[in-house]
């Protein structure tokens, strides 16, 4: 084997860029490929930053006066959980057509229910459909009767 008289494989060279005598280079620019069109310049530095030192402590006053507002806020809340509690009376029935557990929240001064789960539709409902069902039932029965004699 040998080596010696293998054909060496030369990569081809790219087109030298052209020099265009209508885009003028600024100062410390580079040269690029792209058309004039779809080349950028860099912005200006501009100005320098101002550090403020005291926006950590107007940041942590800040942080300090949410918590402060949320806690608040909080504590309403409860405050009114509480009063909702002393108000409304919550019960478990169960319902006698349906046989349905059935949360209620009624009024403690005037009796009146404020909500019901499942809703008093819904429990009609059922009831509609178990009697439908029961009476289905026993048609199918009584079809299914022979009676003998003898």
């Amino acid at each position: 084997m040998e080596f010696g008289n293998a054909p060496r494989i030369v990569a081809p060279t790219a087109a030298p860029p052209v020099t265009r005598s209508d885009v003028t280079a600024q100062p410390g620019s580079v040269a690029v490929d792209l058309p004039p069109e779809k080349t950028v310049q860099s912005a200006s530095a501009g100005a320098a930053v101002n550090v403020e030192v005291r926006a950590q402590a107007r940041d942590a006053q800040s942080r300090a006066d949410g918590e402060r507002r949320a806690f608040t806020n909080d504590q309403n809340g409860r405050a009114a959980n509480r009063t909702v509690d002393e108000t409304v009376e919550r019960k478990l029935v169960i319902d006698p057509q349906t046989r349905a557990i059935v949360l209620q929240k009624k009024d403690r001064e005037t009796g009146e229910t404020i909500s019901q789960l499942p809703d008093e539709l819904l429990l009609k409902l059922r009831a509609y459909s178990r009697e439908l069902s029961e009476r289905a039932r026993e048609a199918e029965e009584e079809r299914h009767l022979v009676e003998r004699t003898a």
